[in-house]
């Protein structure tokens, strides 16, 4: 059960991010759904606005969300009849994911990240992580 909340967190939080996070809708068409690139592009995007990322980050971040995305397109695909093997798969891809944003970013970004992330998810505040490392220097009001 734990799992699959996590793994519904983890889709809560990429659909609110990719949302959330992009910029004025370009001229697509709006049958055409956005290719597994173009979310993890959207979900980078938000992140270099918010965190004001260096290049080298940028590319690192790109590639972990693409794969990120891909791995989770491909469990779906593979486990859409096992709803328990999926949830597992999500949460391991979840897991690995932060776990290399963490190491990509600094510390202070970090817990920007695991912020404003915790925000999205609807967490309460008295129950997020980390409440004595936010800096009141971070603030997006989108």
């Amino acid at each position: 059960m734990k799992k699959a909340a996590l793994a519904a967190l983890f889709f809560a939080f990429t659909a609110t991010a990719v949302l959330a996070q992009s910029p004025a809708p370009q001229k697509q068409t709006q049958n055409a759904p956005k290719t597994v690139e173009q979310r993890a592009d959207e979900i980078t995007a938000g992140m270099v606005k918010n965190l004001r990322l260096v290049p080298q980050q940028v590319a690192k971040l790109k590639e972990v969300n693409r794969n990120s995305m891909r791995q989770a397109e491909e469990a779906r695909s593979r486990y859409k009849s096992d709803p328990r093997k999926l949830a597992e798969q999500m949460d391991i891809i979840s897991q690995t994911r932060l776990s290399l944003i963490k190491d990509i970013l600094t510390e202070q970004q970090f817990a920007q990240y695991q912020s404003r992330r915790e925000e999205k998810m609807g967490v309460p505040r008295e129950a997020q992580s980390n409440p004595a490392s936010r800096q009141g220097g971070y603030q997006d009001n989108n």
